[in-house]
C-alpha cells in the first residue's frame, strides 16, 4: 500500500501496478470481490488531475473510485462484464424504436463539483438536434448531459454499485440510472433501476429483483423508460420522428 498525494505519484503508482497481481486477486468465482486497494491519502483535486479527460489511463476510470482518500479498482474487464454492457445499449437502442435520435455518450468522463471524477459503462442523453427539448441543466453542455446512467458490475459488490448511483443522482439532468450486476456465468443477473424526480436524492428502486437465463418457466424480465424523459422532452411534445414512448 503506497500513500499517493499528488496526480504524478498517482501515476506513478498506477503505472508501477503488476496487473498480473491485479488480475489474480480478480481471478475468483466470488460474485462479490472487495476493490483492490491502489493508493492512500489522495484527495479529489489530485485524483481529478490525474484521470485528466480519462484517455490514455492505465486503468480506464470506470473500474476506478476514490473511497475515503483510498484509490481503488473496483474490478477489471472481462468478458461477462463487457457483453452485458453492449447488449444492455443494443437491447436499449432497439427498444427505443430509432437510435438515430439518441445520444449515445459510452463510457464518457463526468464531472461534478467537489467530487471525483466518474465514468459509467453506458450513457445516453439529448443530441444537440434533438427537437423540442427542454434548456441544457446547470454546467452542463450537450456533450455530457445524462439522461441515463447504467453501471454494470461482475466482482464489483452491490454496494459499490449503490455507491455508483448514489454519485449519478447527483448529477444534473439525470433522470434514470440504472445497475446491472451479472453473475461470473453470465447466467444470473440482479438488477435495480432508480427514477430520479429530485437531484441528490436516490429514491428506493422504482423496479429491482434477480433473475436467471434459460429457465423457460420464468418471463422475461421489463425494465421501462419514458423515452420523453430520456430526450428531455415535455411530456406534451412530440418524440423525435420513430422514436416510442
Amino acid at each position: 500500500m503506497t500513500t499517493s498525494k499528488t496526480a504524478d505519484e498517482i501515476r506513478g503508482v498506477l503505472d508501477a501496478l503488476n496487473l498480473d497481481v491485479v488480475a489474480s486477486y480478480f481471478d475468483q468465482d466470488d460474485d462479490e470481490i472487495a476493490p483492490y486497494v491502489v493508493c492512500e491519502g489522495v484527495s479529489v483535486t489530485a485524483f481529478n488531475k490525474y484521470v485528466g479527460d480519462g484517455e490514455g489511463l492505465r486503468i480506464p476510470l470506470r473500474f476506478l473510485a476514490l473511497d475515503d482518500g483510498r484509490i481503488v479498482i473496483v474490478e477489471l474487464p472481462t468478458t461477462v462484464h463487457e457483453s452485458t454492457a453492449r447488449n444492455f445499449e443494443s437491447k436499449f437502442l432497439r427498444a427505443a424504436g430509432n437510435d438515430d435520435e439518441i445520444a449515445q455518450r459510452g463510457a464518457m468522463t463526468t464531472t461534478r463539483a467537489a467530487s471525483p471524477k466518474k465514468e459509467a459503462d453506458a450513457t445516453f442523453g439529448p443530441m444537440r438536434s434533438t427537437l423540442n427539448r427542454t434548456p441544457l441543466p446547470a454546467r452542463r453542455t450537450v456533450a455530457d448531459w445524462v439522461t441515463l446512467a447504467v453501471e454494470v458490475g461482475r466482482s464489483q459488490p452491490w454496494a459499490s454499485l449503490e455507491e455508483a448511483a448514489q454519485w449519478w443522482c447527483n448529477y444534473s439532468g439525470i433522470q434514470y440510472i440504472l445497475l446491472l450486476k451479472i453473475s461470473a456465468t453470465g447466467i444470473q443477473m440482479r438488477y435495480a433501476l432508480y427514477d430520479i424526480a429530485t437531484l441528490g436524492t436516490l429514491p428506493a428502486p422504482t423496479a429491482s429483483g434477480t433473475f436467471r437465463r434459460r429457465i423457460a418457466a420464468q418471463p422475461p424480465v421489463n425494465v421501462s423508460f419514458d423515452m420523453h424523459r430520456i430526450l428531455s422532452i415535455p411530456a406534451y411534445q412530440l418524440l423525435s420522428i420513430c422514436v416510442s414512448s
